[in-house]
Formats: structure tokens, C-alpha cells, sequence
């Protein structure tokens, strides 16, 4: 049934709006006249005309419903008629989001969950599903599953054009169910089967070097990351920390309201980042000035997304770290969710842009490193082989932060 939508959904893109003809027209005929003595209903020219508008999709969705040669409900039309309306709009951020995928985007910031273990990000030139991160010991590690693979079907069914959480849902299910993911590697179908189970979300993780120096891992702005990065300097202050070396290579991004007490600790008093909107109103974002005052290095590569990106621009439009890696994802926009129905059914939509304190906006172009270090090709597909010998991009960093250091 599914494949026999999808062939009209695009010609009913906007069937959705039909649903507001019953509804829409409660809220249109507000103001009319009813003398209660029969079936007609006094409006308004304008309510008239819009009303007309609407018109046009209720019949399309009378001939589907009685004409179209397979059998489609009405409650069909408009569910994935709520797909194609924001498909319609080209942005690989916006997305409706049926009661599963609401519900899993809800849950998606709990330290656990049962999965594969692998995080995805949409590139937004294609629309590919990209593997950016792998959790140790995890199906997906355990499967071989490899950083830039791009998921092309889950349990043998195609994903290409469907949007990051749906995707989610399917991948996520109950503890000792199998799954086959499907993955273009080097344009070669990879199938991977595994077994789903528990999985942790460890998004931070500190080590306290010889010399002082205080390496912090940081995965993802999500689930506790910002009282874990609270924590590690905590600790660091009290065990003579002497600098900073924050990893946000492969960090897709997530809650500004993690981000902005990272950055508290990072950066002077001051704008961290603003936002626009489609009417141009501005929101700012400001540092409470904690700022630690030590030096501080950052490494990025081209899976630093989002609120790690946030951060990167305004360490380096203060000058308060160097950065050294590849050139970031690019996505400087940002969404918010609505619950759009009863079915707790939900809308994840593109509001603003965003934009550094000197109001860059690399949106599609991503950020420059100030030290541009390639990582070897087999360490790119699979961080998990990273370690202090091997890690071209960490050796570097470090060097450059001991030499900031014994400058001071």
C-alpha cells in the first residue's frame, strides 16, 4: 500500500490542507451569520474566497477516495500527504513526524536506548543517510559498520528520501530482535545483519594528561554532556590543569541548552551566536563570562555539525582556541518541533538561521580549520582505531596546545 501512495502522494501534496476544511472552517465562520433555521450559513467574502481554496483539494480527495484504482482512506491521504507537503519544501531538516518517530525523537535524549549503536546525519546535497558515529561496543562496531557509510535500506526496505527519525524508528526496537541493515560503501550494496540491544550514550569523556593538559572527548550536546563537561574542568581546576584540548570531531550537533553552558566556560562575556527568522528577528545567545582563561585547542572534521560548529565559530571569532582538523559539515540552521495532532503526530521544521558573533552564517559551506591536518583514510571510516600513536589530527593539536602552553 505503501509503494501505491507513494506514486500519488506528490500530485496530493497538499491534500493535508483538507483536513483544515472542517476544522479551518469552524475557525473561518466565526463571525458569520446563523439564524439556526436551516443549513445555511452567512460568511464573509474573504472567508468565501479562502474557503473556495480549499475547494479544489477536498475534491481531489473526494476522486482518489472513489476513482483511484486501489483502495486509499482518507486518513491515508492525509498522513502521507503530511510527508510530501514538507518533502515539497527541499530541506533535509524539515520533516513531519508520525506518532512513532514523534515519540522516538522525544526519547532520543535518554542515556540509553535499544539500537544499533550508530549515529546518522543527512548530507544535505543528496539527502543520503550518513553513519558519522559509532558507540564501542556496539552492534554496529561489533557488525562493521564504518563512518561515512551511507544507509541505503533497513530490513530490506528502501530509506532513500526518508527523514532522520523515521529512519530512527526503524532502526530502534525491542532488545534481542534482528535486523539487516543495508549500506553503500565505495557504491557497493554491504549487507549487515545484527541483533539489537541496550546500547549507552556516552557523550563525554575526560583525561587529565601528565603536563596538565585536560583532553575532553565531546560526542554530542545531548542526554547530561554540559554537567559531564562541567565536571572535567571541575576536575581539572583542582588537579593543575594547564590547558584545554576538546575533541568535536564527529559531533553532530544537538540542544542549545547544553551548548550555552559549554560555552560558558569557553568564552568572555558576550554573544556565543544570534538567530533570524524568516521575518528577521534576531535572538541572541550570550556567554555569562565563566571563561576559564587557559589555552584551548579544538579538533573538527568534516562531521562536526550543528551546535559543535556553533561553538567552533565563536572560539574563533573571540580567538579563544585554535582549531585544527578538516573543514566542519556546514549546517548553520536550526529547527523546532511542533505536535501538529491528536495522534501526537509532530512537524520538525527549519525556523532560523544562525550566525557566529561576527554574523558568519556557513550554512552549505562549513567552517575553515585555522590548522587544516587530514586524517589517514582508515581512520576517517572507523575512529574507533584512533589511539595517541596513530591519531594524526590529536598528535598535531596536542603539539600545538604544549606549545601554547609554555608560551603563556
Amino acid at each position: 500500500m505503501k509503494k501505491v501512495l507513494s506514486v500519488v502522494i506528490y500530485t496530493l501534496v497538499i491534500v493535508l490542507v483538507t483536513a483544515l476544511v472542517a476544522s479551518g472552517a469552524t475557525l473561518l465562520i466565526s463571525s458569520s451569520v446563523d439564524d439556526g433555521r436551516s443549513d445555511k450559513v452567512t460568511i464573509s467574502r474573504e472567508e468565501y474566497e479562502t474557503l473556495k481554496k480549499y475547494g479544489k483539494l477536498s475534491n481531489i480527495m473526494t476522486l482518489v477516495e472513489n476513482k483511484f484504482v486501489e483502495d486509499v482512506t482518507e486518513d491515508d491521504l492525509i498522513e502521507y500527504a503530511a510527508y510530501g507537503m514538507v518533502a515539497m519544501l527541499g530541506d533535509p531538516y524539515s520533516y513531519y513526524l508520525d506518532t512513532e518517530a514523534m515519540n522516538t525523537m522525544q526519547e532520543e535524549d535518554s542515556g540509553n536506548y535499544v539500537g544499533i549503536g550508530a549515529v546518522f546525519t543527512t548530507d544535505p546535497d543528496n539527502g543520503n543517510m550518513v553513519v558519522t558515529r559509532i558507540y564501542a561496543d556496539s552492534p554496529a562496531s561489533e557488525g562493521g559498520i564504518q563512518i561515512g557509510d551511507i544507509l541505503y535500506k533497513v530490513d530490506g526496505e528502501s530509506i532513500v528520501g526518508v527523514d532522520t527519525t523515521t529512519v530512527t524508528a526503524m532502526v530502534r526496537g525491542e532488545e534481542g530482535t534482528d535486523i539487516v541493515m543495508t549500506v553503500l560503501r565505495d557504491g557497493e550494496e554491504v549487507d549487515i545483519p545484527m541483533t539489537r540491544r541496550q546500547v549507552e550514550k556516552v557523550e563525554l569523556d575526560y583525561k587529565l594528561l601528565e603536563d596538565g593538559v585536560l583532553h575532553i572527548t565531546l560526542s554530542s550536546f545531548s542526554t547530561n554532556a554540559d554537567t559531564g563537561f562541567e565536571e572535567a574542568v571541575k576536575y581539572g581546576k583542582e588537579n593543575g590543569m594547564t590547558g584545554i584540548l576538546l575533541d568535536l570531531r564527529g559531533n553532530p550537533g544537538g540542544a542549545d541548552t547544553i551548548l550555552n553552558p559549554i560555552a560558558d566556560l569557553l568564552l568572555p562575556e558576550g554573544v556565543v551566536y544570534y538567530t533570524e527568522d524568516s521575518e528577521g528577528n534576531r535572538v541572541e545567545s550570550k556567554s555569562d563570562a565563566y571563561n576559564l582563561g587557559l589555552p584551548v585547542v579544538v579538533l573538527c572534521d568534516e562531521n562536526s555539525a550543528s551546535a559543535a560548529e556553533v561553538l567552533i565559530a565563536s572560539l574563533q571569532d573571540y580567538k579563544m582556541a585554535t582549531v585544527v582538523g578538516t573543514t566542519t559539515f556546514g549546517k548553520a540552521i536550526g529547527q523546532s518541533t511542533y505536535t501538529v495532532g491528536e495522534d501526537g503526530s509532530g512537524l520538525h521544521l527549519t525556523t532560523v538561521k544562525v550566525y557566529s558573533p561576527l554574523g558568519r552564517n556557513w550554512h552549505g559551506e562549513g567552517l575553515e580549520p585555522d590548522v587544516v591536518v587530514e586524517q589517514p583514510e582508515e581512520l576517517k571510516h572507523n575512529p574507533l582505531l584512533r589511539n595517541e600513536e596513530n591519531d594524526t589530527q590529536y598528535i598535531e593539536g596536542l603539539k600545538i596546545l604544549r606549545e601554547q602552553i609554555a608560551a603563556k
